[in-house]
């Protein structure tokens, strides 16, 4: 019976073609999925980077106020030092 199928040229032409278009329709839809979760994986990264870069400048923010508070702290404990030392 198969040598019978197979030596029709047309059904296996036929027979070809419908599984090269369900592999093709498949392949399609995985691609279409993996592209999906390859933009969702982007927009996730791209978030987590805004959110690092606003936590460093922050970070940056705090640390040039903590050194101006600090040379401040500093200034005025010299101050008094010298206050101390005249009296």
């Amino acid at each position: 019976m198969f040598n019978f199928a197979f030596r029709n040229k047309k059904m296996v032409r036929d027979l070809a073609k419908e599984i090269a278009q369900e592999t093709s329709k498949e392949l399609s839809g995985t691609h279409n999925g993996h592209t999906n979760q390859l933009q969702d994986i982007k927009h996730a990264l791209t978030a987590l980077v805004d959110k690092i870069e606003s936590l460093e400048r922050r970070l940056d923010n705090k640390e040039l106020k903590d050194r101006q508070t600090y040379g401040h702290l500093q200034y005025k404990i010299s101050e008094l030092q010298t206050d101390f030392s005249k009296n």
